[in-house]
């Protein structure tokens, strides 16, 4: 079992070198101690296994578990913080920051809610049948385009920063219940059967 975690660690710091090192030559070097701070649980829990296995402490199988249930942790929460940042940036980053967080919110409610999926990245990539046009598509239409990659600026700085605060519940809701929203620019059928709640820049949002 031992083997086993310290063989994924590796495989994870490895990973990390790459993107640090991927990432020190195509950004900005300031935003590395932001990305620092999500990587550091990662680096935490793998410090503390290959200490105890290069000076030979014996690590009991529960503490095993609980080390690679931290990993585990850690892996998901840079895979849900990636994909939220993701949904607040190419569905709201020309919005205001209320608005940004609002898009968060209905986000991170859908995972909570029974007739979601309860993942973070499940919800932004669902697809569902739609009658009228004879085709799946997705609740947020960017995921549609096939794989985009947000623009290493401001915009996607401020996207992440949304994205932590919202995850950790450091930010009062704006928008609370909301599972649904639109542009103000159409007036999609199911908005009829909804409560709207709040207009926030170029949206409407609805429980």
């Amino acid at each position: 079992m031992l083997t086993s975690l310290l063989h994924e660690i590796r495989i994870w710091l490895t990973l990390w070198r790459h993107r640090l090192v991927t990432y020190w030559l195509v950004s900005a070097q300031d935003d590395l101690p932001f990305l620092a701070m999500i990587g550091l649980p990662i680096l935490g829990v793998a410090g503390i296994v290959c200490f105890a296995y290069l000076h030979k402490t014996p690590l009991e199988p529960a503490r095993i578990e609980a080390t690679q249930r931290e990993l585990k942790r850690a892996q998901r929460r840079e895979s849900d913080l990636q994909c939220l940042a993701e949904n607040i940036y190419f569905e709201a980053r020309g919005e205001p920051l209320k608005g940004q967080y609002a898009v968060a919110e209905v986000t991170l409610n859908r995972t909570r809610t029974e007739h979601f999926p309860h993942t973070i990245c499940s919800v932004v990539h669902e697809m569902r049948w739609d009658p009228s046009r004879r085709r799946m598509v997705a609740d947020f239409s960017w995921t549609e385009l096939g794989a985009l990659s947000p623009d290493n600026g401001p915009a996607w700085k401020r996207a992440m920063e949304v994205a932590n605060a919202a995850y950790d519940d450091l930010h009062d809701p704006i928008v609370p219940g909301a599972l649904f929203y639109h542009s103000t620019s159409v007036r999609p059928g199911w908005a009829r059967t909804r409560t709207a709640i709040a207009t926030i820049g170029n949206h409407i949002f609805y429980r």
